[in-house]
Order: structure tokens, then C-alpha cells, then sequence
């Protein structure tokens, strides 16, 4: 009885097994058939990169997450998909999509082993698992990775397998695809792979990070052995020859790895000719369009870069910076007159605590050169010292001042940025914003970076004086002493650079000589507010930004390069607005367009040109100072640096100003020609550091800048103010007149005479508003070069002592 009821038992549960099994196995059959799971597969598109070119047409740059070139089963070697095949599924050609026997093997070895080393997966189901993106291990995932596998196999050849396999599969540093593999790790096209080269690629998918060559080179270099002895075995390549393969590969590829960059993926071999530019661009894009379409979509950006002038402007900055480093950190370091205040309180504790004797004085060479050698030299002896001390304060003082000398020796390096815009378009030509683009390096100065302007503010400060009415550009100012009371109620006293005094100058001499006596008398003949309210108009900067005392004429405001830009962009352009941008449109694979900022930035001029908000300042003041300025580059403080054969070598027309700041902190160069308007700064991002005693711009910043404009026009021939030998015509608001070369004074018989333009005059409130004339100068130059400036202002205007409170 016992017998029988097993019997029946086992029959039932074996039909009931085999029952389920081929309902099973019919499904699988069924769900094969319709090809469902293999949609994912028809419908998987890899990512196409986005293109940049540049205003001529070229290409300059490409934005991806993974960049893939497909690629087509007779582009792959046959050396290469032997390599693959010895590693990942030595029997692909013999099986259906499961290899069984390579399961059973792989297990045995496991057990044996007491952990895996070795998996059972066909190159077929590593596909599946590609398509499938699921990373989770379930027995669904499984059954849906062997439903695709099979299906897979159903539907397409061998051959095609491999190509979709070398298209998609991963092989570490962010490429995806054999051909972004073969460019990442050994900058060629996959026709052009070696047998030790397809070799590495091999090993690289089941452990992308364990066996990088960057990463990990010396487990790299063990599994390439391995690699090679399986290609061997299977008949791919002669045995005898693996050894030398191995070998003569990693003598030329060793000291390729242990160079590069553990970090080294496909966005570092990636297409870009104008980091900074590109960067700027990225985030523009990603704003208005999103994260997929920018790096998914295909898409055509076409900006307004020059990418010629884009590699010269980065070429001759870089030069610029490598030379300010040698004189700065160099022989000359002792002479450098670097000053970094923000380190006097360090030396003051160390003071305190060792018997150093560092007082505070505020030129701070010596103090450099103590701290260059206490580094180099002291410091480990110092902190050896500190061992045998039983006070913690020594110690304590030692670890700090090492920190500290960390940091500071890790900004010790001169920075700069270049920014070109074509006044007429508004076209962003060159963006520069940093010595050497890098993970490191990405903050864009030219864009971000907020410095004091120094002289290259005070163009700003005369426009804003002749748009008042309170001078024109040959009026007579006293460059003497002046001492005057700031909001705070301190007393200030500008001085010249060279500090001399020249008595009476004429307002353009005053402006190419940068007299900053002159220019705090402008602005106090002006008024701040009306200075304020012109900068910021023609900046675009808030107006909360610019300070209020005596020292704004000397440029202590604190701008960008790319709003220095705009604002000498605008009085190029004859006071009318412009709109500095960086994408003119944007393209989808269709070719339709999704972003048009271009025509956006037409459109608002072509509003502002009707309503006639479009003049940001008048164009009689954008006249005057325009002239101003290419008096001061033809013949002022730049002139040299400019237009020598060994320093600029510029020979064409331009108008611009030099900026430097006290201390020697900031250099600025801010100039126009006929066509484009570029700003050239250099400095530390530690802004109280100096770049060393006597550093001006018309040394550093100039040179470049008329280095690029003549490599811009090939050394000619260059654009002219004067097309065809006639000059602009002049507003009808402006007045031609002269004063006395000597001072600015009317004009007498015993001087020689300059041009004087000024606006005409307006009545407001019944008040009449005009340039204030002089008395007739009786051309003794002495006379006027001795006397302070309160002396002039009574003996000379005739201005009583009251009016004089």
C-alpha cells in the first residue's frame, strides 16, 4: 500500500513538474517570439555629442557625458575581437546565447576556489545587461536578461551581436564604446589597435577600475599577461610570442601611465580649444535648454567666438604670466616689493613667541624673503626643535605658521584674464579666464573676478565731467598738492605716481600723463553721484557697488574685466548700448531652432533704436572721450609698450588707458580699435598680494594687449578711425575750440595751442550750463608749474577766500 501511494505520488508530482516546466518553457518560447524585451534594444539610441563652432565655422569644442562613435563590424580588427572573445566568451560562435558548460565550469572552479573567480555569462547576456541598465540582482532581472539573450540571438547574426557589443559596453574613465576606449587610453582609432593594445581593452570589462592602466597600472600590466597567454591557448596568437608582446608593449606604455592623471576619462581627451569660453557657454545652455538635451540632443551651438583670436589671446597671456612668475619668484624676488597684509598678525604671533624681532612696517620685501627661506630651509628644523621643548605654545606656533605657508605658497602664482568683444554686435570674440584651465583652475576671472580698475577708471570720471559741463578736453587743471576730507572725516592726499607736481595741465595731457591729482579734481568739480551714475550706466554694474570718497577717481571701485569690457565697448560705439553675448543660436538634429539669442538681442536694439532708449550716453560725450583715449594710445603713458617692435609691435590705430592699482596689486589694459574693444588684467587671487615694486600696466598688461591686436590683423593691414581718409563726422552737440598747450588756458600769443572739445551749452531751470573758461595764459610754463593749487584758484580764477571755504 505504502508502495503504491509513493508511486502515485512521484507520478503526480513528475507530470505536475513536467506540466509546469513546459508551460514555462512555452512562455519563454512565446515572449522570444514576440520580441518584446528586444524593443529596448531597436530603441536604444547612444548619446550624441554637442558641437560648438565658432563665428567662421569651425569646430572648437564638443559637450558629452559619453561619447560614442559607432562603429561597424569590418571596422574592428580581427586581432582585437579575438582578444575580447579569449576573455569574455571563448565559445560565442558555438552557443545560442546561454552556454551551460560554461556555467558548469564556472561554478566547479568556484567551489574549488571558495569564493568567484569566475563567472559563466555569454558576451550575448553581458549585452543584455548593458540594455537592461538594472543593476539590482533579482530573479526577475535574471529571467529578463535571459529572456533578451535569447532573443537577441533569435534575431540578429553573430557578427552583428559584436557590433552592438563593441558599441555599447563600458570600459572605465567615462568611455563608452571600443572607439572612445581606444582614443582615451592610447589616442588612436580602433582600426589602428595592436594585439597588446586589444589585449588591455580586453580586460578592462568585467573590472574597468581594478584594471586601469592609470589606476591601477601594476594590476593592469599582470592581467594583460593573462590576457594574452588565453589568446595563445586558443590559437589566436604563437605562444612563443606572448612574452615579447608583454614586454615590448609596457617598455613604450609604462612610462605613458604612471604620467597620467588617475582621473584621466573622455572628457579629458575631448575637443575643446576655449576652456574658459566653453564652460561659460555650458552653463548658458544648461539653463535654457536642460541637462538632457545639452548632453543627449545632438545639438549644433553656434556662439560668437573666434577661435584664432581665442588661441592667440590665450598664448599671449600665458607668456605674459610665465614672465611676471620669473620676476616675481625669481632673482629679482628680494626687489619684488610683494606685500601680503593679510599676514602681518602670523608674524606678530610668531613674533610673540620666538625672539625674531618682525616689526610691522608696510613694505613687507624683507619679510617675503624671511618667510621664502624659513620655508625652504627652517621650518623642519624649527618643528625638530619643538620636540625637545616642553611648551606647547612653541609648537603650536610652528604648526600653524607651516599651515598657513601652505596656502600661501600654493597662491604665489600671477594670474590674468582677456576678455575681446566686438562693440558693434556685441559678439563675445575671446574669453581668457585664467592661466591654464583645470580641475583646479576653472574660476573665470575674466567673467567673475571683481579687482580694483586703478587708472583705467578714470576715462569714466572725465566722461562723466564732460557729459556736466564742467570741462572740456583741453581744460586747464592744477596738478599740485591737494589734501582733502573724506566722508569720514579723514584728511587724503592723492599723489602721482612719479611724485612730481606739473602746475597747470590740460585735461587730455592730464589724462595720457594719468595724473591722479588732476582726476580726484575732476570728480570733485563733477560730483560723485553724477561719476557713479555715468560708470554704472555704461558698466552696467549697481550703482551700490562704487564707492562714494575722493578715491573713486583713482579707479578704488572694484569691477570685473567683463564689465571694464562693456563700459570701453560703449564709448567706442558712439554711446549706443551694446549686448555682450556668447550663443548666437542653437540647432537640434533636425536642424530646427531651439535658442536664438541673436535675434533676441536684434530685436531689443532695434526696440530701444525706436524709443530711443538705445543712447546710453550721449554720443557728444562719447565723441570727446573716444578722442581722449586714442590721444592717450598714440601718445601716453601706453604708447611704448604698444607700438615697440620688442614689446607690443602694434602699429595701428586704438584708443584705450592703463590701470594700475597701489601696492602694484592689479594691472589693467582697456583699449579699442576700429573693430574690437579687449581687456587684458593680471594679478594674484589673493587680492593683497603685489606682483612686485615698479610692476604698472603699461609694462605688463599693454605689451599683450598689442601683441594680440597685431597677431589679430597679421601685422596688418589694420582698420582705421578714418575710412577712406575721412574722420567721424562730429555730433552737433560738440564745440571745437583750443587752449594753451602749456595749461589749459585760454589761448595767447606766446603758447602753442591743443584742441579743446567741450559740449555745448544748455540752459536748465534758467540756469545756463557751459565749460568755465580760464584766464589767457602769457606762456611762462614755470610760473603755473610752482604755484599750489590754492593759489591758483585765488590769484589766478580770482576766487575770494570765501568762496574758497
Amino acid at each position: 500500500m505504502n508502495k503504491e501511494k509513493t508511486l502515485r505520488i512521484t507520478i503526480t508530482t513528475f507530470f505536475s513538474i513536467a506540466l509546469l516546466g513546459g508551460l514555462f518553457f512555452g512562455y519563454i518560447l512565446s515572449e522570444v517570439n514576440k520580441g518584446k524585451e528586444l524593443q529596448k534594444l531597436a530603441s536604444y539610441q547612444p548619446t550624441t555629442p554637442t558641437k560648438l563652432y565658432d563665428t567662421n565655422g569651425v569646430l572648437f569644442a564638443e559637450l558629452y557625458r559619453h561619447k560614442q562613435e559607432l562603429l561597424k563590424y569590418s571596422d574592428i580588427p580581427p586581432h582585437v575581437i579575438h582578444a575580447f572573445l579569449s576573455v569574455e566568451d571563448d565559445n560565442f560562435f558555438n552557443h545560442f546565447g546561454i552556454d551551460f558548460l560554461a556555467i558548469v565550469r564556472a561554478a566547479i572552479k568556484n567551489v574549488f576556489a571558495g569564493r568567484i573567480v569566475q563567472g559563466g555569462s555569454t558576451l550575448t547576456q553581458q549585452l543584455a545587461k548593458t540594455i537592461l541598465q538594472q543593476r539590482k540582482k533579482t530573479f526577475g532581472r535574471k529571467f529578463l536578461e535571459a529572456l533578451l539573450t535569447l532573443q537577441i540571438e533569435q534575431e540578429y547574426t553573430k557578427e552583428e551581436i559584436l557590433e552592438i557589443y563593441f558599441n555599447l559596453i563600458y570600459l572605465g574613465h567615462g568611455t563608452t564604446g571600443l572607439s572612445s576606449a581606444a582614443n582615451v587610453y592610447f589616442q588612436k582609432d580602433v582600426r589602428d589597435l595592436s594585439i597588446a593594445e586589444a589585449a588591455l581593452l580586453a580586460r578592462l570589462p568585467k573590472a574597468p577600475v581594478t584594471y586601469s592602466p592609470f589606476k591601477n597600472p601594476k594590476e593592469a600590466k599582470q592581467a594583460h599577461m593573462v590576457v594574452l597567454g588565453l589568446m595563445a591557448k586558443n590559437g589566436f596568437i604563437p605562444k612563443d610570442q606572448v612574452q615579447k608582446i608583454h614586454d615590448d608593449f609596457w617598455e613604450r606604455y609604462w612610462p605613458v601611465v604612471i604620467t597620467q592623471s588617475p582621473s584621466r576619462s573622455t572628457w579629458g581627451a575631448k575637443l575643446n580649444r576655449a576652456p574658459y569660453f566653453t564652460e561659460w557657454v555650458r552653463q548658458i545652455l544648461e539653463k535654457e535648454l536642460g541637462e538632457e538635451a545639452l548632453y543627449t540632443g545632438g545639438l549644433r551651438v553656434y556662439t560668437t567666438l573666434d577661435v584664432r583670436k581665442q588661441e592667440i589671446a590665450e598664448e599671449e597671456l600665458r607668456k605674459g604670466l610665465i614672465e611676471q612668475d620669473k620676476y616675481a619668484f625669481g632673482a629679482n624676488f628680494r626687489y619684488a616689493g610683494r606685500a601680503d597684509r593679510g599676514l602681518v598678525s602670523l608674524y606678530n604671533l610668531f613674533g610673540s613667541i620666538f625672539p625674531v624681532g618682525v616689526p610691522y612696517v608696510t613694505n613687507l620685501d624683507d619679510r617675503q624673503v624671511f618667510r621664502l627661506h624659513l620655508e625652504k630651509e627652517m621650518a623642519p628644523a624649527l618643528e625638530l626643535l619643538t620636540d625637545f621643548i616642553p611648551s606647547e605654545n612653541e609648537s603650536a606656533a610652528v604648526k600653524e605658521f607651516q599651515r598657513s605657508s601652505l596656502v600661501f605658497s600654493s597662491n604665489l602664482h600671477v594670474e590674468g584674464a582677456i576678455i575681446t568683444i566686438d562693440h558693434q554686435t556685441g559678439y563675445i570674440q575671446t574669453m581668457v579666464g585664467g592661466s591654464r584651465f583645470s580641475p583646479k583652475n576653472q574660476f573665470n576671472r575674466a567673467m567673475q573676478a571683481r579687482r580694483q580698475t586703478g587708472s583705467a577708471f578714470k576715462p569714466f570720471v572725465y566722461a562723466a565731467a564732460i557729459q556736466n559741463r564742467a570741462v572740456g578736453s583741453g581744460t586747464g587743471i592744477m596738478d599740485a598738492p591737494l589734501t582733502t576730507i573724506t566722508e569720514e572725516g579723514e584728511g587724503y592726499s592723492p599723489q602721482d605716481i612719479s611724485g612730481d607736481f606739473r602746475g597747470m595741465v590740460p585735461l587730455s595731457r592730464a589724462l595720457s600723463l594719468s595724473l591722479n591729482i588732476v582726476s580726484v579734481q575732476v570728480l570733485m568739480r563733477t560730483g560723485t553721484d553724477s561719476v557713479i551714475d555715468f560708470a554704472s550706466k555704461v558698466t552696467k554694474a549697481n550703482k551700490a557697488r562704487f564707492p562714494t570718497g575722493p578715491a573713486l577717481a583713482l579707479g578704488v571701485a572694484e569691477l570685473t574685466p567683463y564689465e571694464m569690457a562693456l563700459g570701453y565697448s560703449i564709448l567706442a560705439n558712439k554711446g549706443k548700448d551694446v549686448i555682450p553675448f556668447s550663443v548666437r543660436y542653437v540647432l537640434n538634429q533636425s536642424g530646427t531652432v531651439v535658442y536664438n539669442k541673436e535675434k533676441e538681442i536684434q530685436e531689443t536694439l532695434a526696440e530701444e533704436a525706436k524709443n530711443g532708449t538705445i543712447q546710453i550716453i550721449p554720443e557728444a560725450t562719447a565723441y570727446i572721450i573716444k578722442q581722449m583715449l586714442i590721444g592717450v594710445a598714440m601718445g601716453g603713458t601706453p604708447t611704448q609698450a604698444l607700438r615697440a617692435p620688442d614689446k607690443g609691435n602694434y602699429k595701428g590705430e586704438s584708443g584705450g588707458k592703463t590701470g594700475s592699482t597701489s601696492s602694484y596689486t592689479n594691472v589693467w589694459y582697456a583699449g579699442f580699435d576700429p573693430k574690437y574693444t579687449s581687456v587684458v588684467w593680471m594679478g594674484f587671487d589673493k587680492s593683497s598680494l603685489s606682483l612686485g615694486k615698479g610692476v604698472t600696466a603699461a609694462g605688463v598688461a599693454a605689451p599683450i594687449w598689442g601683441k594680440m591686436y597685431s597677431r589679430f590683423y597679421n601685422e596688418g593691414p589694420y582698420p582705421s578711425f578714418y575710412p577712406n581718409g575721412k574722420a567721424d563726422e562730429i555730433p552737433a552737440d560738440v564745440v571745437k575750440g583750443a587752449t594753451c598747450a602749456f595749461n589749459g588756458l585760454s589761448p595767447g600769443p606766446n603758447c602753442p595751442l591743443t584742441g579743446n572739445l567741450f559740449l555745448k551749452p544748455i540752459t536748465i531751470a534758467g540756469r545756463t550750463l557751459s565749460v568755465p573758461g580760464g584766464r589767457q595764459c602769457d606762456g611762462d610754463r614755470d610760473h603755473y608749474r610752482s604755484m599750489d593749487l590754492n593759489d591758483f584758484l585765488q590769484r589766478e580764477l580770482e576766487i575770494s577766500d570765501d568762496e574758497l571755504k
